[in-house]
């Protein structure tokens, strides 16, 4: 049997991506309860199964964590903004497996582990003294967690199927003492097998929304091509291949960005922009001079940008676009690199998508 602190610590690791560093010689006591004991196997096949998030059914991750920290001084704002969205982001995959009161788990953050949802509360010392507390519950065809102790934090995990066991609740808790209230993430999986599988970890995150032909874009080159998603084949304002586009059209302004092609990258831009990181109603001129500036003096530019969060505005005509951006450039008498999330506001115009905001909302390091 595997530990009590790999439980504990593995299994809120693959759905809210962290949990406060244990260490323990405790065996986790293999118990299950009589309800557990009596599961049927159509509530094993409900929760069964490898899952996709669904971004559009799912909370929107930066807004969340932002709303959550707002009523905290300025100083711990940035701190605590940090940690909650490494620790709350949710997995592109996760599989699941039930056989009576044993569940197995893993996600495209975390590998496999297996454990006994028994209901009772198991306890161990961590590597701090402190007492973790780990309880672990099936009722009917749903999954709870819960871990306390060992900080000034407490986790919860609920895993609940719906639409006939189609799609999977996912609702994460984190209570903290500087917090007025828990921070609580909801993601919405689509059941995509209904077998789970097991080598999904470390699997790199993919489009989840594809138009209608099945295609998808190359996010590492680009090749949505000259013009992204100003070509003229820019979807209709509300369509379901909006997020497509707005995803492939961050892919090309980052390879634009990474060939310092000034054209490509400034065919994203408007003639003027409500916003360019402290500078307002910034005319594109000054943009591209900006641009030019950075592609002229540097040897070397690379920016990476992970999967985006979409907030589709004005019935499908506007858009948030919120991301985590590293980047290394280097040369002109000064090189820099860091982690920034970074935040990008478009709007549909006869030409296609633009950028009428681009400004850094949080710095990483």
């Amino acid at each position: 049997m595997k530990k009590l602190t790999s439980v504990s610590a593995l299994l809120l690791c693959a759905t809210l991506a962290c949990l406060g560093q244990t260490s323990s010689s405790a065996q986790r006591r293999r118990s299950v309860n009589a309800s557990s004991s009596a599961a049927t196997r159509g509530d094993d096949a409900q929760l069964t199964g490898l899952y996709r998030i669904d971004p559009a059914r799912s909370d929107k991750l930066y807004s969340v964590v932002a709303g959550a920290t707002s009523n905290l001084p300025f100083g711990e704002q940035q701190k605590f903004f940090i940690d909650l969205t490494v620790r709350l982001t949710p997995p592109d995959l996760l599989s699941i497996e039930r056989r009576g009161g044993r569940v197995t788990l893993a996600s495209s953050r975390a590998p496999r582990i297996s454990f006994d949802a028994d209901g009772l509360t198991h306890s161990e010392r961590a590597g701090n003294g402190q007492i973790v507390n780990t309880r672990a519950t099936l009722r009917a065809d749903s999954l709870s967690v819960s871990v306390s102790g060992g900080s000034a934090d407490r986790f919860s995990v609920a895993f609940e199927p719906l639409e006939d066991g189609r799609f999977l609740r996912v609702t994460r808790r984190l209570h903290n003492e500087q917090l007025n209230e828990p921070v609580i993430i909801r993601s919405v999986y689509e059941k995509i097998s209904d077998a789970a599988e097991w080598n999904i970890y470390g699997t790199p995150s993919r489009p989840a929304t594809t138009p209608p032909d099945g295609t998808v874009a190359s996010a590492s080159t680009g090749t949505s091509g000259a013009g992204g998603a100003n070509a003229s084949s820019s979807p209709k304002a509300g369509s379901d291949e909006t997020a497509f586009f707005l995803r492939r059209a961050l892919d090309d302004w980052i390879a634009a960005t990474n060939a310092r092609d000034i054209e490509r990258q400034m065919s994203y831009y408007p003639p003027v922009l409500r916003a360019f990181y402290l500078t307002r109603n910034a005319p594109r001129e000054a943009v591209r001079a900006e641009k030019e500036r950075v592609f002229l003096r540097a040897s070397t530019i690379d920016v990476r940008a992970a999967a985006p969060e979409l907030i589709i505005q004005e019935q499908g005509r506007a858009a948030v676009m919120r991301f985590r951006k590293s980047y290394r450039i280097e040369g002109g008498g000064q090189n820099r690199s860091g982690e920034v999330v970074q935040e990008l506001r478009w709007q549909l115009t006869p030409q296609g998508w633009k950028i009428f905001s681009e400004r850094d909302v949080r710095v990483i390091r």
